[in-house]
């Protein structure tokens, strides 16, 4: 079954489950590039004076795992966003998901929703307990955050800002082409009581502006620095990394319509004075990836996958938010059993347990393998170290 033909029978209701995530058209002339510049990209040897990202040793954290695979009716997801919501609260944030109908396991029997969410309690995944939320509507399993006519969302990153939960969304459009969806833009909610459990939440939709360079601004992450709150984007072709912010206040307030946008050079310049996009921060990002600053190491982290073809996790990091940003390097390559996708690498600095906690997703573009495979469709965790000798400035 292609993947178009699987979102299909998604909307109908009947048998999941879409195949990729965040890809453009065109996907397969990227996917044949990404085969020839994995290697060099991900592994590489460093100019002198380059700045190369830290040094971490990883290994995969499989009892982190089992937390998301205990619940009778979630059967699995993909994407996997964490946002920390104070105390020992972690939201998490899923696409597309498989419910049961809580008596069997078996994911042909099965229903697929655009998105769900989860509350973790207990920081560290490996003793947490996680229950799940979506919405119901005459006794079937609906998206958490309800479609809009043809179109759906799939979650990008989620922050606290002054109380409230602010979640960007990803606006997901039918498109001709063997995938049969594409990124057409971005969407936010503003929560008034994050504090509650997702079924009690008081949620508004808000205002977002359009840009018109196809930057899904939020898919990758979010977070508050200073008097301003921070969201990355990617653009739907090339992978460019983007950065914008807004003041607290209004980000606080969910006026989201006025954006500043990283220009290099040029600063931080709004929207409506941008001719054309800005140079991206680095390239060869993914629709999803987390940037996060590590105290130990004075610097931020850039998290990602390196490719669908290239499963393993990379990092990159800068002394600034802005950059200059190191080349990528990988840290984690997952056992590849063959035909897998690997996708949607991020860290989860809220959560304990490790220096590093990221997770992965993979997929297949065989329907038949993703319902009859419960090792694929759940978070992969992975674990990792700074070897903060090899770290030191020298």
């Amino acid at each position: 079954m292609t993947p178009s033909r699987l979102d299909r029978a998604a909307r109908s209701g009947s048998r999941p489950v879409r195949a990729a995530r965040g890809i453009a058209p065109g996907v397969l002339f990227l996917l044949l590039l990404s085969l020839v510049l994995s290697t060099c990209t991900t592994l590489r040897d460093f100019a002198p004076g380059e700045q190369a990202p830290p040094a971490v040793a990883a290994e995969r954290w499989p009892q982190a795992e089992e937390a998301f695979r205990r619940d009778r009716f979630w059967l699995g997801g993909d994407g996997a966003s964490s946002v920390p919501l104070g105390g020992d609260r972690v939201l998490w944030l899923f696409g597309d998901s498989l419910i049961g109908d809580g008596k069997s396991r078996d994911r042909r029997q099965a229903l697929v929703v655009r998105n769900t969410v989860a509350v973790q309690k207990g920081l560290d995944p490996s003793s947490a307990a996680v229950a799940f939320s979506w919405k119901t509507r005459a006794g079937k399993p609906e998206a958490f955050f309800p479609s809009k006519g043809e179109t759906w969302y799939w979650p990008g990153s989620g922050v606290l800002v002054r109380g409230r939960l602010l979640v960007f969304l990803m606006e997901i459009s039918p498109a001709p082409g063997e995938l049969g969806f594409d990124a057409s833009g971005w969407a936010a909610v503003l929560v008034e009581n994050p504090g509650d459990e997702p079924g009690s939440w008081r949620m508004t939709s808000l205002d977002v502006p359009g840009n018109r360079f196809r930057v899904v601004v939020g898919s990758a992450c979010c977070f508050v620095e200073g008097g301003h709150l921070y969201a990355f984007g990617a653009d739907a072709s090339s992978l460019g990394a983007f950065l914008v912010r807004w003041t607290l206040e209004a980000a606080a307030s969910g006026d989201l319509g006025r954006p500043e946008w990283w220009a290099g050079k040029g600063g931080w310049v709004a929207q409506e004075k941008l001719a054309r996009a800005p140079e991206p921060l680095f390239r060869d990002a993914q629709m999803e990836f987390t940037v996060h600053r590590e105290p130990a190491l004075g610097r931020y982290v850039a998290v990602q996958t390196g490719s669908f073809t290239d499963h393993c996790l990379v990092l990159r990091s800068s002394r600034s938010l802005t950059g200059p940003w190191s080349a990528r390097h990988g840290f984690y390559c997952p056992e590849d059993p063959g035909g897998i996708l690997v996708y949607a690498g991020k860290a989860h600095p809220g959560l304990a347990g490790a220096d590093l906690v990221c997770t992965l997703a993979t997929n297949s573009l065989d329907a038949d393998r993703v319902l009859g495979d419960d090792r694929l469709y759940f978070p992969v965790f992975v674990r990792g170290t700074y070897r903060l000798a090899e770290n030191r400035p020298h």
